[in-house]
This record gives C-alpha cells, sequence and structure tokens, in this order.
C-alpha cells in the first residue's frame, strides 16, 4: 500500500526589504560622492629621430626648446641650442605675453613647423607650466593673425601657434 506525501509548499523568501535597503543605501552613496572636473593637457613623448645623408641637405629643425625656470624662460632654437631670447619672470611669474610675443615672432619665420619642447625645471609650479604652455598654442586675442609665406611660396594666414608640446625632463 502507497503511503500518501504531503506536499511541501516552496516557500520564496521575502527580499523586498533586501532590495529596499540596497536602493537607499546607493541613494547615500550617490549623495555623498564627490564629483570632479578632471581636465586634461596633451602632450607627446619626445621623439628620437637620426637624420640620415638626404635630410642633411634639407633645412635644418627649428627644434625650439622652452626651458622654464622660476626666474626666467629659455627660448632656445636649432639642433645645438644656441639661445633665441630670455624672458624674465615677473614676480616669480612667467611673462606670458612676452612669451608669446618671442613665440610669433619665430613662427612668422617658420610657420610650417608646429611643435614645442617644454623643459621644466622640478621647482617650477605646475599651473606656471600650464601657463606657458598655453601661450604657446595661439595667439593672444589682442595681437594680429600671422601672415606669412610657407616653404612652398604660399601665403599663410595663422591664429595657431606651436600646439604639439613635448616635454623633456632636465
Amino acid at each position: 500500500m502507497r503511503i500518501p506525501r504531503k506536499k511541501h509548499k516552496i516557500v520564496k523568501p521575502n527580499i523586498i526589504p533586501i532590495m529596499d535597503a540596497v536602493f537607499i543605501f546607493i541613494f547615500f552613496l550617490l549623495m555623498s560622492a564627490q564629483f570632479l572636473q578632471i581636465y586634461e593637457i596633451g602632450s607627446d613623448a619626445p621623439a628620437v629621430k637620426t637624420i640620415t645623408e638626404k635630410e642633411e641637405d634639407k633645412k635644418k629643425p627649428l627644434n625650439l626648446t622652452l626651458e622654464v625656470s622660476k626666474t626666467e624662460v629659455v627660448v632656445k632654437t636649432g639642433l645645438d641650442g644656441n639661445v633665441f631670447r630670455k624672458i624674465a619672470a615677473i614676480d616669480g611669474e612667467p611673462n606670458i605675453l612676452e612669451i608669446n610675443k618671442v613665440l610669433m615672432e619665430i613662427k612668422k619665420d617658420h610657420v610650417d613647423e608646429t611643435s614645442v619642447i617644454i623643459k621644466p625645471q622640478n621647482n617650477v609650479d605646475y599651473k606656471k607650466i600650464v601657463w606657458v604652455m598655453d601661450a604657446c598654442r595661439e595667439i593672444e586675442k589682442n595681437q594680429p593673425t600671422i601672415v606669412t609665406k610657407n616653404d612652398k611660396g604660399a601665403t599663410v594666414q595663422t591664429r595657431k601657434l606651436f600646439e604639439q608640446i613635448i616635454f623633456e625632463t632636465m
């Protein structure tokens, strides 16, 4: 004879209180989070290139370098690092207007160049390096546009100076 078995009812756990607690926890996490805006300044790594015989006949590279210290910014050009100009700091801050004018002067002669190497010393504040970078990128608003001829003889009009910024360590 068969013994009748009782059918067990499957009990489902009540997860509603747990879900309520999780949603409240998420709400408090979002309210206590600090939302920051992170800014990124793009720069390239220094490039290493060997000169072949065919490239020696071409025009020498500009190799524009800005050495930034607390007291001055030294503008150098050429592979051997000839000092083009020294720009003294004003009250411990770089003279951004003078840097911009010097770079405009260089850009008129080298309109096809787009890169500048910035060589900051260890004791220079980060915000001052950013100011120098901004001065390298484009002409100040109150300055006229650069109009000059490039190597091919075409007239070029630009408000951009040296947008490709490369950092070099001392």
